[in-house]
């Protein structure tokens, strides 16, 4: 799975306005409703509030990556947001997050809603990414980004491939 496979310019905002965590949770689901992803806003900013009082997703670095899979989900998807000023999301390092990823997906999709997570965590390490999602002005930039981002993840399989090692058999 690519992000970009995922996401797409619809389902960015650059400018998040909610102050708090609860305001951050459904202006970005508001996003997925107006896309026709999410059929019942509620039930699936329910699904994310669930899931944030198991644990916070914010990971640290002044991210998040809240997450839910509702009945509400058509298809997976994930949406982007960045907040300028920053958002408490109570996350372990006490900082406000700026970038944040949700994703969104049907219950029968685990794997995929796994698979989901595991890239943005990995995208997530990237400091030069992270700079780059800070300093995005539009959905077009930050889809730029997400692209450069899924064919540096081909280029390195390639690399370690020519090394001899064994990554991905088909």
């Amino acid at each position: 799975m690519f992000l970009n496979e995922v996401m797409d310019e619809k389902l960015i905002n650059c400018d998040i306005a909610a102050r708090d965590k609860k305001g951050l949770i459904e202006e970005m689901a508001d996003m997925f409703v107006e896309a026709g992803v999410v059929t019942n806003r509620k039930d699936f900013c329910d699904s994310i509030i669930k899931r944030e009082e198991i644990e916070s997703t914010a990971i640290g670095g002044g991210a998040a990556i809240p997450h839910g899979r509702s009945n509400a989900v058509k298809s997976l998807r994930v949406a982007f947001g960045r907040s300028k000023k920053g958002v408490n999301f109570d996350a372990m390092d006490k900082k406000p997050v700026n970038i944040i990823f949700m994703i969104a997906a049907p219950p029968d999709a685990r794997k995929e809603y796994l698979q989901a997570v595991a890239k943005i965590a990995r995208l997530l390490k990237s400091r030069v990414m992270k700079e780059a999602l800070l300093l995005s002005e539009t959905p077009k930039d930050v889809m730029k980004i997400i692209y450069d981002f899924d064919n540096v993840l081909i280029e390195e399989i390639k690399v370690v491939t020519k090394e001899g090692r064994v990554i991905h058999r088909d």
